[in-house]
């Protein structure tokens, strides 16, 4: 007997059938269940992993951003700070680079700085100071710090400027007690006690510092001769008595007059007002900043430690408003300018992840509780994206560091 016959027909029939219809759509639909749940949690992991990519992104961003005022506004005065009653402290520097004029500046900034001063007639008024803020002059409406810095090689002291000696035949060149210290290539300031203006100028490449020797020769790539065709050192000083403070030296890369801002676009963007790199053109710093706000802290006992109120928060508005400090006389605009003691900066930052759900508040309060404080309002296409607060307190340690006024 064959084995095919072993087997009952009934038997053989249901196996030949397979699966039934009922059957079929049950194993499809538990399938369609697993499939479903496997999707959505794929979805749901990958827009965690969005949003906390988003997250990190922003999280890093405000560090990065913070890190950068920090070590600006920290160095703010490095150089010039010591000498604020022998004129370098908001004089109107005379600035050339390479034989072009940068300072006083006679055009519009690029935004989004445009509107600082109230645009190309305010910015001619640029001097030397640590920090400055420009209450909501930022595209946007943040605010816009200026900080001004360097690393004196001749330890911060002002020197006396003995005599000029003319360099119309030759070089110019300056006579001072000693040039011990002094190297090629040191950026100098040229200033003179309750003079509006100030000159910005170099030590010579090729100078050498020898025992007894006073003369300092001029030249590189921050020295100007002439300015309206005359001497710029002899006739922005006055002829009176005259001093130079260090500034830096352009091989360490220290000298720094910077511009930090916020634009339409959300990022945090510095201009290099002595443009080194050769442009005329602001950089960005970081992304997903929406809003920047600054105070000034305020040591109105500046010359008496021991005294009260101690350092208080300032809004820069009012007689701190940046056009009334750089309006006013020179001896009063460097008095207010040495108070400047430290700065609070608030950033408002954005995750660039959009999430489906509601991430942020109507409103954020920066510098809450305290002067220029400042709501911002968020759109509600905005509060789709995560937002964070940073605020953080930056002294300005040449600012106290500086010498006590003396009494007339």
């Amino acid at each position: 007997m064959s084995a095919r016959m072993l087997w009952p027909r009934a038997s053989r029939e249901a196996i030949q059938r397979g699966l039934s219809l009922i059957e079929l759509m049950v194993a499809m639909a538990i399938g369609l269940v697993v499939v479903l749940a496997v999707t959505s949690l794929i979805v749901v992991s990958q827009t965690q992993e969005r949003n906390t990519g988003g997250s990190n992104d922003m999280n890093q961003g405000s560090a990065y951003a913070a890190t950068v005022l920090d070590q600006a506004v920290r160095s703010a005065g490095a150089g010039f700070a010591q000498g604020w009653d022998l004129g370098a402290l908001g004089c109107l520097p005379h600035l050339s680079r390479n034989g072009s004029a940068l300072l006083p500046r006679t055009a519009a900034l690029p935004a989004p700085f445009a509107g600082l001063l109230g645009g190309a007639t305010g910015t001619a008024n640029l001097r030397m100071a640590p920090v400055l803020i420009g209450q909501g002059q930022s595209e946007g409406g943040s605010d816009i710090l200026m900080v001004m810095s360097g690393s004196a090689a001749i330890g911060d002291v002002p020197r006396r400027v003995r005599d000029f000696i003319d360099g119309s035949s030759t070089e110019s060149r300056v006579r001072v007690d000693t040039t011990l210290a002094l190297h090629p290539n040191d950026v100098l300031l040229l200033s003179r006690p309750e003079s509006e203006a100030c000159v910005v100028t170099q030590v010579k490449a090729d100078f050498e510092h020898t025992a007894g020797n006073d003369v300092l020769p001029l030249g590189g790539d921050y020295y100007r001769e002439t300015a309206d065709g005359s001497n710029t050192l002899q006739t922005v000083t006055g002829g009176g008595e005259s001093f130079i403070t260090g500034l830096g030296n352009t091989g360490s890369g220290n000298l720094s007059l910077q511009l930090f801002g916020v634009g339409a676009n959300r990022v945090l963007s510095r201009y290099d007002l002595l443009q080194t790199g050769g442009t005329d053109e602001a950089q960005a710093v970081a992304e997903g900043v929406v809003a920047m706000r600054a105070i000034y802290s305020v040591d109105a006992n500046i010359d008496d430690r021991t005294a009260t109120p101690a350092p208080t928060w300032t809004e820069p508005a009012g007689d701190y408003a940046i056009g009334t400090l750089l309006s006013s006389s020179a001896l009063d605009r460097a008095r207010a300018l040495r108070r400047i003691v430290g700065v609070r900066v608030s950033l408002l930052v954005r995750s660039s992840a959009r999430q489906s759900q509601l991430a942020a508040p109507e409103s954020v309060v920066m510098l809450a509780g305290l002067p220029g404080e400042q709501t911002v309002t968020l759109s509600e296409a905005d509060r789709h994206h995560a937002h964070r607060l940073v605020e953080t307190t930056i002294p300005l340690r040449n600012a106290l560091m500086v010498q006590p006024e003396l009494e007339p």
